[in-house]
């Protein structure tokens, strides 16, 4: 004879790892991706120092963390060129165009897509946004977020 419903032991919700988490909180395994978002000090001399480079692959904060880098750099030096009547664009085009062109080759690599993905106006957006995948691809190992 069984119990009662209401005397019956309820089953306990088992807690989902974060490292099983997927980008909208729905269990989804996702196998050696960083555990840590990287910091942006981190991001940013990861970008600088990869500049040249369009191999491998860089995770999302990485990515977003250095443009945000760039982003305030640039707004910074246009104000500094308009109040001093200077071209600024000598400085963006040999410093940060290229930095930033290689962080985002090496975030669609994240995803297994060429670089040349970023020509694609909305796609790129929407890769560069979402999670990219949890094992090895053609591009190589997960980033790791450590320098």
């Amino acid at each position: 004879m069984q119990a009662p419903i209401a005397q019956q032991p309820v089953a306990q919700a088992q807690a989902i790892p974060q490292q099983m988490m997927g980008a909208v909180g729905m269990a989804a395994p996702m196998a050696a991706r960083p555990n840590a978002m990287m910091n942006p000090l981190d991001a940013i001399k990861s970008c600088l120092q990869h500049t040249t480079t369009f191999d491998g692959r860089a995770s999302r904060s990485e990515f977003w963390w250095f443009y945000l880098f760039y982003f305030i750099v640039s707004e910074i030096l246009s104000l500094v060129a308009v109040a001093l009547d200077m071209i600024y664009i000598v400085f963006i085009v040999y410093l940060l165009v290229p930095a930033m062109l290689s962080a985002s080759a090496r975030r669609l690599h994240d995803h297994g897509k060429s670089g040349w993905f970023m020509l694609i106006p909305l796609y790129n957006l929407y890769l560069f946004i979402v999670d990219g995948e949890g094992e090895v691809n053609k591009f190589g190992a997960p980033p790791t977020n450590v320098l």
